[in-house]
């Protein structure tokens, strides 16, 4: 047999999975010696690298023998930015997190894994999940969700608030709906769900359902002003509306201009500080930034928003009287 055609025959094998070995079976075979063998193992894998094809030919250490596995499919760079933003939500139990990170880090290069595994290696000893999650996993959730969303199924759940009762005890209660969009912010995953009994949509905490499944009634529709694109990110801040608002913050401008969706500058003031304008205000999540700013921050519209923040700044200013 001819050296091309060799080499044409060893890589069809690479191609439909087998695996080469540099044994003496596979010398009798084609009639070569184990140097000569090593040299067609190269020029295929020269070939492969100088294509830049998704594959790569791999050794096993233990067999020595040859094969073709599946290529990087995301540069080394991309993988670890995706686990150091990962880490940084704080969203996933501790066995997720090390699931998530065995599946990226096998996207790399063989070669570039131990550099990977070498760089997060102390922020995975550090890893603390949310307290509030304790350890239910969410990604089972996620993908449920994902799932009821994609088909618009309806769908009944149990789910527990936040916010508790006169007893301080939250209980978990029955709903059912539409499940429209998920998306996450500030540390939670969310899900936007369409309620028919209300005609309303509503954001509901992932790690809050004690349990959900396809609903018996499935007759349940969604009208056409509460659809959302399957998977449609909604505003950071939840329960977002279109009202319009402005600000002038004296802190860092661009620390406004990410917490507040499409916000814009309309304005550099002599004091140095910013007017921050925009239209879709979640009145809840902008309350508890703006709280958070301090004396950073005026509200300057909508006047509800200005007069709810100076009660609760009365409120806490109490707490520190006397």
């Amino acid at each position: 047999m001819k050296s091309q055609e060799r080499v044409i025959n060893i890589l069809l094998k690479l191609i439909s999975g087998e695996k080469i070995a540099i044994d003496e079976a596979t010398k009798d075979h084609y009639q070569v010696t184990e140097r000569t063998l090593q040299r067609d193992i190269k020029v295929i894998r020269d070939a492969v690298d100088r294509d830049e094809a998704d594959f790569q030919i791999q050794r096993d250490t233990t067999s020595g023998s040859y094969h073709l596995a599946k290529g990087s499919t995301l540069a080394t760079e991309e993988v670890l930015a995706l686990l150091k933003m990962v880490i940084g939500t704080r969203s996933l139990t501790t066995t997720e997190l090390l699931r998530v990170k065995d599946h990226l880090v096998a996207l790399v290069t063989v070669e570039d894994q131990p550099v990977v595994e070498q760089l997060i290696d102390q922020t995975l000893k550090d890893y603390t999940p949310l307290f509030s999650n304790g350890d239910r996993e969410i990604l089972p959730r996620l993908r449920s969700f994902s799932k009821w969303i994609a088909h618009q199924t309806p769908i009944a759940f149990s789910y527990r608030s936040s916010v508790p009762n006169q007893q301080g005890e939250t209980i978990a209660q029955s709903g059912a709906g539409v499940p429209l969009s998920v998306y996450f912010a500030d540390f939670y995953f969310y899900v936007v769900m369409y309620l028919p009994e209300r005609d309303k949509s509503l954001n509901y905490r992932l790690d809050h359902f004690e349990e959900a499944h396809v609903a018996q009634d499935s007759n349940m529709t969604v009208p056409s002003t509460e659809r959302l694109a399957a998977g449609s990110l909604t505003h950071l801040l939840a329960g977002a509306s279109d009202t319009p608002y402005e600000f002038r913050y004296w802190g860092y401008p661009q620390t406004a201009l990410d917490q507040l969706p499409n916000a814009r500058i309309t304005s550099w003031e002599d004091d140095g500080s910013v007017i921050i304008k925009g239209d879709h205000l979640a009145s809840r999540g902008t309350l508890l930034w703006v709280m958070s700013q301090g004396a950073q921050i005026q509200v300057k519209a909508p006047q509800k928003l200005a007069q709810t923040v100076k009660r609760e700044l009365a409120k806490a200013l109490q707490y520190y009287q006397g």
